[in-house]
Order: structure tokens, then C-alpha cells, then sequence
């Protein structure tokens, strides 16, 4: 079952799409299910709202492997440079905002942006469905892998699958290495991935950089290299299916 409908952000104080996908037999089942947020929730399902008219392809994945979960999708916000600023835990720096064509500071909203999904729509998700309250899981690409590992190390209780795909780490590389330093994450599972192609080579160097201070951190951390991968949907979308065994299982 599929439902679409925009929710209040207090933390941001501004409305934003949600599509929430949940097993059919849910209202019948005794189940309780694992939930997954997805940023940029726009590519999440459908080609039609895709960015480039490809999506990730979740519904596919999820009944091919046969697995039961419910998956949250929040849309990015599409006004100019509003994207960067939730998904960008800190201030960019002049010179990286000036990167993003900005004439201002970008960043900056992303702790609020995190503290909406723990505090308002985990909270709205746990009352209105059968869920597993402790087996939240994210995901996100680019700058959504930021604002999901952010999520991730921030709120290691909370949210403890974490999914990031081509992490844009060259933005905030040295900020991340830092709350590594402080964070316990032992009994969580983290999936991390990058491309050879992709549109920077800062990605690769970045990633590389955080999966080194990564390991010896937690049991569950799987990182793969993707010579040929792109910085795209299409790419992304392949990838879907391994994350998604490696949190809940599957065929």
C-alpha cells in the first residue's frame, strides 16, 4: 500500500511530501516491521517523479527479495540552494558555498532537519503503524548520505541502519571525522559505497578517508568500491538490493 501526504515540520516550520509505503496486509497481520527513511523520497518509487526519470526502484527490490518493511520516503526541498541547507549538518564554508553558486553561507539546517525525523515523524510512524520502534533504519546519495549518517551518529539509539551511497564527505569531511571520535555505534550497521566516476574526485578521497576512521567501530559496516559508478540514479538504484539484504534479510 502505498500512501502519499505532505506533514507538518515544526523544526523547520514548513510542510513537506511524504510517501509511506507499508506491507498490504498490514491492518491483518500480527507482524510489527522494521522502518526505513529514504531522503530525496522523490526517486524513491516512481520513474515519473524521479530526478532524470529514474527512480531507486525500492518497491521492486523489496518484493524480490520478499521482505517486509515500512518504507518512509521524505522529498528534498526543491527551492534553490534549500536542499544543501537541510541536508548540510554545519555552515559550508565561504569557499565551498561559493562551489554551490551561492552569494550566502549553505548549510546549516540539518540538525533541525534530523531532529524532525526523530522527534516528529518517528514518533507520527510508530503511533499510525505496526512497527519494530527500535529498528529505524536510513538511507540517502550525495548530500542525502550526508544528512543520514549525520542522522546516524547523532541519534545512534534511534536510528541504527544507515545506508549512504556516493557520501559528498568533501564538504564536511573534517567535521565528520571529529564526531566519529565521540560516537558509539557499535551495535549499529552501516552500509557505505562509492563510484569511480564520479562527477569529483573529492568523493573517492573522502570516502576512503571516512571508511578508514570507521572500521574497528562497529562489527556490521560493509564498504564497496564501484569502478564504474556514476554519480546518478541509475547507478544508485543497482545498489539498492544490497543494502537492503544486508539490514533485513531476504532471498
Amino acid at each position: 500500500m502505498i500512501i502519499k501526504e505532505k506533514i507538518e515540520m515544526k523544526s523547520l516550520k514548513r510542510e513537506r511530501d511524504i510517501i509511506i509505503y507499508v506491507p498490504d496486509d498490514y491492518l491483518t497481520s500480527k507482524k510489527r516491521y522494521p522502518v526505513l527513511f529514504i531522503n530525496d523520497g522523490q526517486n524513491a518509487f516512481f520513474d515519473e517523479e524521479a530526478y532524470i526519470g529514474k527512480s531507486w526502484g525500492f518497491l521492486e527490490s523489496i518484493k524480490k527479495l520478499q521482505i517486509d518493511v515500512i518504507l518512509v520516503a521524505i522529498y528534498c526541498n526543491f527551492e534553490p540552494l534549500k536542499r544543501e541547507d537541510e541536508y548540510g549538518p554545519w555552515v559550508m564554508s565561504q569557499d565551498l558555498s561559493q562551489e554551490f553558486q551561492s552569494n550566502r553561507l549553505v548549510g546549516g539546517e540539518g540538525k533541525a532537519y534530523v531532529h524532525f525525523l526523530t522527534t516528529e515523524l518517528k514518533p507520527y510512524i510508530d503511533q499510525r503503524f505496526p512497527t519494530k520502534i527500535d529498528d529505524y533504519g536510513i538511507v540517502g546519495s550525495s548530500m542525502g548520505a550526508l544528512i543520514s549518517f549525520y542522522a546516524f551518529l547523532r541519534y545512534p539509539t534511534i536510528i541504527k541502519k544507515c545506508a549512504i551511497l556516493s557520501s559528498a564527505f568533501w564538504i564536511y569531511e573534517q567535521e565528520f571525522v571529529n564526531l566519529l571520535k565521540v560516537t558509539a555505534i557499535s551495535h549499529n550497521m552501516l552500509y557505505m559505497d562509492v563510484g569511480g566516476q564520479e562527477d569529483d574526485e573529492r568523493y573517492v578521497s573522502s570516502n576512503e578517508h571516512i571508511k578508514k576512521c570507521v572500521e574497528g567501530k562497529l562489527k556490521d559496516f560493509q564498504y564497496r568500491y564501484f569502478p564504474e559508478g556514476k554519480h546518478s540514479e541509475y547507478h544508485w538504484s543497482q545498489r539498492v538490493p544490497i543494502f537492503l539484504k544486508m539490514f533485513y534479510g531476504g532471498k
